[in-house]
């Protein structure tokens, strides 16, 4: 099931934008979910790249297995995130739209263990997808500065 797609063109160089996405500090900046990643492998961003994310949520604190299942620096990346309800893969993709503007397209799916989590899931999509949004608005501002 999709839970969430964004397709806008923001300000900046693919290089500037990835390095704000990449850079686990200043993924805490833009998305106010995130806690921090807890890696198990040498590499930090490659793929097979194993680590633990930690969201936090409610005042409360996840963490989910995750894989980087592609990568190609200032270009791509997909990740695999295991929660005991499924799998959710991400993608962030971004492609030169000029000398100072990127297209930025970020999709997520989710394949749900029940069919019951599915259902639940898709009730509460557009909350999802609010706060996703506003993550984005909070990326496009701190690369165009």
């Amino acid at each position: 099931m999709k839970l969430y797609t964004y397709d806008e063109r923001i300000k900046g160089t693919p290089e500037q934008i990835f390095a704000v996405v990449n850079d686990d500090d200043k993924l805490k900046e833009w998305s106010p979910i995130f806690a921090g990643n807890i890696y198990n492998t040498k590499d930090k961003r490659a793929v097979g790249t194993k680590f633990r994310t930690m969201m936090k949520v409610l005042n409360k604190t996840y963490q989910f297995r995750s894989t980087i299942t592609e990568y190609e620096e200032n270009r791509f990346i997909e990740v695999k995130t295991t929660l005991k309800q499924g799998i959710i893969t991400s993608s962030f993709r971004l492609e030169p739209e000029g000398p100072e503007e990127t297209r930025v397209q970020v999709e997520s799916h989710f394949d749900a263990e029940s069919r019951r989590y599915a259902l639940v899931l898709k009730g509460a999509r557009p909350i999802v997808k609010q706060v996703l949004d506003n993550q984005m608005k909070k990326l496009e501002t701190i690369t165009a500065n």
